[in-house]
């Protein structure tokens, strides 16, 4: 007959199985229970509500730690939140450990944390660390055993502050006062506008009439304008031609101008030897007036009637006057007788009658 087995063995078999199986999920299986994490606090100075332990922590989406541990500061506004971030999450983010990268991330990068609502139903919330630069880093300080990471305030909690604001200056305003001088205003408004109804109808009318005369004035253009378009071609092309005759006539002056250009510069070559000439003809010329001017004044001296040479060329002057007289006569004579050089000079007769003179 064998043996029956022992239940004692049995039994703590089974428990060591459990122990190792449970041993491996929790180093293996991802739960991170084993694991070292980075611890940080942050501190709002607002109502955390809808936050719990096991919160996640999101950087950019990604779930990089969880919240551990929720304080009130007594005698402060700050609830100080504790978290627990994955060392995994920051590896690559600077040369050294974690914390220095998550120091740089900080200084640099500006990192802060927010608190954001996982839903607008449940009113869940968790903490998100996202890059916002430009944005003060401020530091609490009450928790020197750890580190810290700057918060900003929630979107919802801007938009309080703002819509507080806002109500806090609506509050300061008169509004009793604004509104009876609202009133006021709109009271008069009403008597403008009645007032400008009844100066309107008039103006309007004027306007009809005045729109009308434009109509007209515009329909005249028009015809004017048609009228000018039918002349204008012909006119535009009788132009056309008169440029393009002026154009010919143009061309062919250009060769003038160009044998005119030529003559300037010969005539400018020449001119200074020619002036030369003329100087030099002019300076003869003088000295032939002066020798003619002395020669005239002796001849005049030798025609005076004193010298002997005037009183024989008067003389013969004298004579020769003589002279032309019977020359005259003589012409005379043959014209009224024509026949004298043939018939001899015909002499009156005592009778009366004329005879030749044998």
């Amino acid at each position: 007959m064998s043996a029956r087995p022992n239940p004692a063995a049995i039994g703590a078999f089974v428990v060591g199985a459990v122990a190792l199986l449970l041993t491996a999920l929790l180093v293996w299986g991802g739960t991170g229970m084993f694991r070292t994490k980075i611890n940080y606090v942050l501190f709002f100075d607002s109502a955390v509500t809808g936050l719990s332990k096991g919160a996640p922590v999101l950087g950019r989406g990604v779930k990089v730690g969880e919240v551990t541990d929720i304080q009130i500061r007594w005698g402060t506004p700050m609830v100080a939140v504790y978290v627990a971030l994955e060392p995994d999450a920051v590896k690559g983010a600077a040369e050294g450990g974690p914390r220095q990268a998550v120091e740089r991330l900080v200084r640099e990068e500006g990192l802060r944390a927010q608190l954001r609502m996982q839903s607008f139903v449940t009113g869940v919330l968790y903490v998100a660390l996202d890059p916002r630069p430009g944005t003060p880093i401020v530091l609490r300080g009450l928790d020197r055993q750890v580190p810290e990471i700057p918060t900003i305030p929630t979107a919802i909690e801007v938009w309080t502050e703002k819509l507080e604001r806002f109500a806090a200056k609506i509050d300061k305003l008169p509004l009793d006062e604004l509104f009876r001088n609202t009133n006021g205003a709109i009271t008069d408004a009403r008597a403008f506008v009645n007032k400008l109804g009844a100066q309107i109808d008039p103006t309007f009318a004027q306007l009809k009439t005045t729109l009308a005369r434009l109509d007209a004035g515009l329909d005249a253009a028009h015809k004017l304008a048609r009228d000018l378009d039918n002349h204008v071609d012909p006119l535009a092309t009788q132009a056309e031609a008169t440029l393009k005759t002026a154009q010919t006539a143009i061309g062919d002056m250009r060769p003038a101008i160009e044998n005119l250009r030529s003559l300037a510069a010969k005539l400018d070559a020449q001119a200074d030897p020619l002036l030369t000439s003329i100087r030099s003809t002019s300076d003869t010329a003088r000295a032939t007036l002066e020798g003619a001017q002395l020669t005239l004044g002796a001849v005049d001296r030798t025609l005076e009637q004193d010298s002997p040479l005037g009183f024989e060329l008067f003389q013969t002057l004298k004579e020769l006057r003589a002279t032309a007289q019977s020359v005259r006569s003589l012409a005379d004579y043959l014209e009224r007788m024509p026949d004298a050089p043939v018939y001899g000079v015909r002499r009156p007769s005592p009778n009366g009658t004329t005879g030749n003179g044998k």
